[in-house]
């Protein structure tokens, strides 16, 4: 998992240590709540001890390329045949998702949304390239796909199916928190590095003053890092 780098060596690395945290933050919250709040005693032996030691890594994964928010909308659909369902579909923007061991993919069901947990290397299950993002670059954001891949009833989390849109809405309630906890606090924490340590020395700022976002040009002029403005200062994104 990244850890970072030596906040005095360059504006870039002032920041990564973020990256780690958002690493940690997702594999504490979203991947370990639903198993830890409604999976069975066997799925909570085979994988929570293993997401506490970091001994695997795991991706919660309901965004699709035409929907986010709106979990009843998603079209990833599982069917059931025999003792396995069958999951096709495709997710987007998943966090860790590139790299995961596992997963838990919400999924329709006829009963509904319901989740179910893909280890890697299941046939037919795919983790593409991650995004290229102008933030939090060290924590992987990839686009994964579902074609035929079947999965034993055991993997379903909760008693039965269709409960996938409650579970989520409580797992939220837990997360959101978190997330907003995080949008607060990592701006000025950032900007005290950099502010600190002078990095940003002899960098020219050309800005657009309209919405406060300025392109950062370093000491030999080329073109730099994306920065947002504050009222005593600039801090590197």
């Amino acid at each position: 998992m990244p850890t970072g780098g030596d906040a005095t060596s360059s504006p870039p690395l002032a920041i990564t240590p973020d990256a780690s945290r958002a690493c940690v933050a997702v594999q504490n919250s979203v991947v370990c709540m639903p198993i830890y709040k409604f999976g069975s005693e066997d799925q909570k032996k085979r994988y929570l001890k293993q997401l506490a030691t970091g001994e695997m890594l795991g991706a919660f994964m309901l965004t699709e390329p035409h929907t986010g928010s709106d979990a009843g909308a998603i079209k990833t659909r599982a069917e059931k045949v025999g003792n396995k369902y069958v999951l096709n579909g495709a997710k987007q923007f998943i966090s860790t998702g590139g790299y995961a061991d596992f997963v838990t993919v919400l999924a329709q069901t006829p009963e509904g949304p319901t989740f179910f947990v893909v280890e890697k290397g299941t046939e037919g299950f795919k983790q593409h390239k991650g995004e290229e993002k102008h933030g939090i670059r060290a924590s992987n954001t990839s686009p994964l796909t579902f074609t035929d891949v079947f999965v034993p009833v055991e993997n379903m989390i909760g008693d039965a199916p269709g409960k996938g849109l409650k579970q989520a809405n409580q797992v939220f309630g837990y997360t959101r928190l978190m997330v907003a906890a995080m949008a607060l606090g990592r701006p000025g924490v950032q900007f005290k590095v950099i502010h600190n340590q002078k990095l940003l020395k002899n960098w020219v700022a050309v800005s657009n003053p309209k919405d406060r976002v300025i392109h950062v040009l370093g000491p030999d002029l080329k073109e730099g890092h994306i920065a947002v403005q504050h009222d005593d200062g600039y801090l590197q994104l």
